[in-house]
């Protein structure tokens, strides 16, 4: 019986549900709500949903809400037994690999040795195999915030990798009996340190992440991280914006397509929709200047129109066409991105007039002038074009520079000494933000801020901090680390041609 146990199938079976399967995981969906990272089942099981035909995905539908029905009594259990399937066939996955680890290395190097090499191992099918194959990004990268999928993967890799290494005693001579009691409690011992250490990490991280959400809650001057359409920046050529009528309205696809289309705001609006939370700003943004905002877009994608148009090979920019008259151009290549598209709704909301009603282009990574409003036209062509802003000297590629700004303390605030509340945002387009820092004394030195987790991948993000201060008066500074690791640009540009640069500097005095 104990030989069956530990060596086994249904011993590595039940290995792999009781302690294998828990790390990839129970952990990762634990930590989920608090690090704002999707777990690596969640990607799995939708990829396999993905891979089902529409027949097939309606059966399965079905099939899960009667088992919820019939078994269980509640309606509307599908996703949630969807789900609960996608972690068994884990499970099952993780004794698989718990089984061939260990045999490819009975009887070779330390505890330790084994640690590293089924870690690495772990480490590599996921980040490297898994993931990516189910759209999950290179080492997670599209799970949620970088930082926290790839240390939320490390740690999962280096506990699975553990509890494979304690498992069962390498180099056990064939037809040896159990274990002794001596290499039990060795192993116990083992084990217990690497789920303590697991676990103590797990606990660390969650009073760490509490302790930054209430520091984002108590920070007044903090703007919400969604922005209400009546608060959002407005930017356009025009003295007085157009009055569209939706009724009359068409939006043409021509040019270098094999199908032109020619489609009424009802048949758009029919069309599949897609929403994301994305954050506008304004290539004539001065540093801590307030032409940015964050809102909830939702609309068609780029790709299903072009899709239906059938571009051309030699085709290479689109240009865009508006109701005021205004007009640019972005690479095809940016279109056929799959997270950009033509906006109908704003928070929820019809399309304001202000903001281009009936329809706005929303392309990650680019100022604001590259996503224009009252789009009537798009023209795919083999030429280059430059559009209205452009001929007058501003950037045709327009890339959204990495910024970072105060909201609180305003510049030329006072606050009474002791423990001052510092914050405001920070954005670097569709390369997201990794770090924010903050300086006290005209940047001679600088503390790390806490960065609330982003909305999106295209989105701001808050941060905040607090100062213990001292009566004075004092120049504060803020820089940015994009998603990449890159240190915000310090020296002071104009927004002319390509947008602002240099640090938000404000005059705090601490009375």
């Amino acid at each position: 019986m104990r030989r069956l146990l530990w060596g086994g199938f249904w011993g590595w079976l039940a290995f792999g549900a009781l302690v294998v399967g828990p790390v990839p995981v129970g952990l990762p969906l634990w930590l989920r709500p608090l690090l704002d990272v999707r777990a690596p089942v969640e990607v799995l099981g939708e990829r396999a949903f993905r891979a089902l035909s529409p027949e097939a995905f309606a059966l399965l539908v079905n099939f899960l809400e009667g088992v919820g029905r019939r078994y269980l009594g509640v309606t509307h259990l599908a996703k949630q037994l969807a789900l609960v399937g996608a972690n068994l066939l884990v499970f099952g996955l993780g004794a698989l690999g718990a089984w061939t680890l260990h045999h490819w290395a009975r009887g070779t190097g330390s505890f330790w040795t084994r640690w590293l090499v089924a870690s690495l191992f772990t480490w590599v099918v996921w980040a490297a195999v898994l993931l990516p194959v189910a759209g999950g990004g290179w080492a997670g990268s599209l799970l949620g915030p970088q930082p926290h999928a790839a240390a939320l993967l490390a740690a999962g890799s280096l506990l699975y990798g553990a509890a494979v290494a304690v498992s069962r005693k390498p180099g056990r001579p064939a037809g040896a009996g159990g274990l002794t009691r001596r290499e039990a409690l060795r192993r116990g011992a083992r084990l217990m340190v690497a789920a303590l250490t697991g676990w103590g990490a797990a606990a660390w991280l969650e009073r760490a992440f509490a302790w930054a959400q209430s520091l984002f809650s108590r920070i007044r001057g903090l703007p919400p991280e969604v922005t209400p359409n009546s608060e959002f920046y407005t930017v356009s050529k025009n003295f007085f914006d157009p009055d569209v009528d939706a009724r009359r309205w068409r939006l043409e696809v021509f040019g270098l397509v094999e199908r032109p289309l020619r489609l009424s705001l009802e048949e758009l609006r029919a069309l599949p929709g897609y929403s994301r939370p994305h954050t506008f700003e304004c290539i004539s943004n001065p540093v801590g200047g307030d032409l940015i905002g964050n809102a909830v877009w939702k609309g068609v994608r780029f790709r299903d129109l072009l899709e239906r148009a059938r571009p051309r090979p030699q085709a290479r920019k689109a240009v865009f066409r508006c109701a005021d008259g205004y007009h640019t151009a972005v690479p095809l290549e940016d279109l056929m991105d799959p997270e950009s598209f033509l906006a109908y709704e704003m928070n929820g909301e019809v399309l304001p007039k202000a903001h281009g009603f009936p329809v706005r282009a929303v392309i990650p990574g680019l100022f604001g002038m590259k996503n224009p409003k009252w789009v009537t036209r798009i023209e795919l062509t083999d030429r280059d074009h430059l559009g209205y802003w452009e001929s007058r000297g501003w950037s045709d590629e327009a890339v959204v520079k990495t910024m970072s700004k105060f909201t609180t303390p305003v510049e030329g605030g006072a606050a009474a000494a002791g423990t001052v509340e510092v914050g405001g945002v920070a954005y670097a387009g569709d390369r997201g933000i990794s770090a924010v820092e903050v300086s006290f004394d005209d940047g001679r030195t600088w503390r790390p801020a806490q960065v609330k987790a982003a909305m999106g991948k295209h989105t701001w993000v808050l941060w905040a901090a607090l100062w213990q201060a001292r009566p004075g008066r004092y120049l504060l500074k803020v820089r940015a680390r994009d998603g990449v690791g890159t240190l915000q640009e310090g020296r002071p540009r104009p927004p002319l041609p390509d947008g602002a640069t240099g640090y938000h500097t404000i005059t705090v005095t601490i009375r």
